[in-house]
């Protein structure tokens, strides 16, 4: 509530400018539209990708996955950070995992330490998928089972403009 707020929804574009993103994070020049969104049991996940919970440091029991276009007009070359676009729901928020988007975007060829990040030439867009944990113990049963029906938003900056995007299923 510390800066005004601006909703939009998917496949509109937040471009972030001299905007912040959390961890007071500058991403100049780029842009992000939602593109997609949805939620995964972990062993379909697994199956999906064909990898096994051996492969993994962790697993939460379920995965909300992002499909966002990540554009560039700036000469910003470090790209968006994914750590800086938190999910935000009405009293909980999440993060991604890297281990996963690592294993979901043929680029990074499932290497898990360079999955933090998308950086795209200037002038030019890519799409890129992220994987954010969703844990059983962040909500009660009723709305565990019901996770479609959750109020989410991707955090995109914090200030001076909190810009978010709504998530729909």
């Amino acid at each position: 509530g510390q800066y005004p707020e601006k909703i939009v929804g998917m496949h509109e574009t937040i471009e972030f400018g001299d905007s912040k993103s959390y961890n007071v994070i500058e991403q100049p020049g780029y842009s992000v539209s939602l593109e997609s969104a949805r939620i995964i049991d972990t062993s379909d996940y697994l199956e999906e990708i064909g990898k096994t919970p051996e492969d993994f440091d962790y697993l939460s029991e379920k995965y909300l996955e992002l499909t966002l276009k990540v554009s560039n007009e700036g000469d910003y070359t470090e790209g968006i950070e994914f750590y800086a676009l938190p999910v935000i729901g009405e009293d909980w928020y999440t993060f991604y995992d890297n281990q996963l988007t690592a294993c979901i975007n043929p680029f990074f060829e499932g290497n898990y330490e360079a999955a933090d990040r998308c950086a795209v030439k200037k002038g030019s867009s890519a799409i890129v998928k992220i994987a954010y944990n969703l844990y059983y113990n962040t909500f009660p049963d009723e709305r565990w089972n019901k996770l479609d029906d959750e109020k989410m938003w991707m955090s995109a900056t914090i200030k001076p403009v909190n810009q978010m995007i709504k998530i729909e299923f």
